[in-house]
């Protein structure tokens, strides 16, 4: 399989800069995702990438072969997109060979292949039927499995199950994960949803207005986010911050005097994901003082939402603590997992 190299791509709609100098490297049979809010991007790479846009500038290479100019179906590469674009009128085998015959490949070529991706996605017993007798995920094993059958260098994938129902997406996450660990196809996967980014992903590209912000696995995003939006892009509940002033050396937050960060300005902001919060009964010189404003019972542990130095927090408690909304509680900082960010550019402080 092909890596894909991405290395300064620009793209702009008229007065609009959709892309500003992105550069990206995916590995052969690596699984990528591109993870960020709407209008970030996300989609206007995949696209360049397919070839379905045309980059204002930079350079793109599939394998060792630069593709700038190069139409889609020279790329060898398949892309799956959120709608599930299934033939009504084609049987589901005819669906998942469509593009094998565009390639006017003989029926003994075909017939393999059809079969092969079929039994992947489990939908073999499906080949006879039209796509109005399947449901929503039916139909898009059907599309994944058409894209798998063109045996593509790289695999685009644009939000593609965010059109079934939670459950669904959840069983298809997982048979998606394993599947394309044993095709070892290249693939890179736009999505929103940040849970998807971290089940899925080898990397991670965190994109936001136009730029790549943080590229990595995904525990060392999540641990050690770059910038406070990523810190606050994901995770869920997102990780809290609390800004403060440092003085002589440390910061006082919330009755709590900590060691402030070597670098950044006098403003700097603490971090802390809500799971690395222990609400305590005691007092200590490095234990926070809040005041419970709601608390959400979600089954297996309770979201309580304090106010902190009048400022937002919340913490993760177990399904049956005692803690009601009004309590004044103190907040223990697990040790090793506080972050720092500078206050002015939002830049994590190491």
């Amino acid at each position: 399989m092909s890596g894909i190299y991405v290395e300064q791509v620009r793209k702009v709609f008229g007065n609009f800069e959709a892309l500003k100098s992105v550069s990206l490297d995916v590995q052969p049979e690596e699984f990528t995702v591109l993870l960020g809010p709407s209008g970030c991007g996300k989609t206007t790479l995949l696209r360049i990438i397919a070839g379905l846009e045309t980059e204002t500038s930079g350079t793109l290479k599939i394998g060792d072969r630069q593709v700038n100019g190069v139409p889609p179906r020279g790329r060898n590469i398949a892309m799956v997109f959120q709608n599930y674009a299934v033939f009504p009128h084609l049987t589901i085998f005819e669906n998942i060979a469509f593009g094998l015959r565009m390639k006017k490949m003989l029926n003994s070529e075909i017939e393999p292949r059809v079969k092969k991706a079929a039994g992947m996605m489990h939908i073999e017993h499906l080949l006879e039927r039209y796509s109005g007798q399947l449901s929503g995920g039916q139909r898009q094993r059907v599309a994944v499995a058409r894209a798998l059958a063109m045996e593509p260098e790289v695999l685009l994938m644009d939000e593609p199950l965010s059109n079934l129902d939670a459950l669904l997406r959840l069983e298809m996450r997982a048979e998606l994960k394993g599947l394309l660990a044993q095709s070892r196809t290249t693939t890179i996967y736009v999505t929103h949803d940040q849970v998807e980014a971290m089940s899925l992903a080898d990397r991670i590209a965190v994109m936001h207005g136009g730029h790549i912000i943080q590229y990595d696995r995904p525990i060392e995003v999540y641990q050690n986010p770059a910038n406070e939006f990523c810190g606050g892009f994901i995770g869920n509940p997102p990780m809290n911050f609390l800004e403060t002033n440092r003085e002589n050396g440390h910061c006082k937050v919330a009755g709590a005097r900590l060691p402030a960060p070597r670098a950044g300005s006098e403003r700097v902001t603490l971090g802390i994901r809500p799971e690395d919060v222990v609400v305590t009964d005691q007092t200590a010189p490095e234990h926070l003082t809040g005041q419970v404003t709601v608390v959400e019972p979600l089954g297996p542990h309770n979201l309580l939402t304090l106010s902190v130095d009048q400022q937002l927090f919340r913490v993760t408690t177990a399904a049956d603590s005692p803690i009601r909304s009004g309590q004044e509680v103190h907040l223990a900082l697990a040790p090793g997992r506080l972050r720092w960010f500078d206050s002015e550019n939002g830049q994590a402080l190491h």
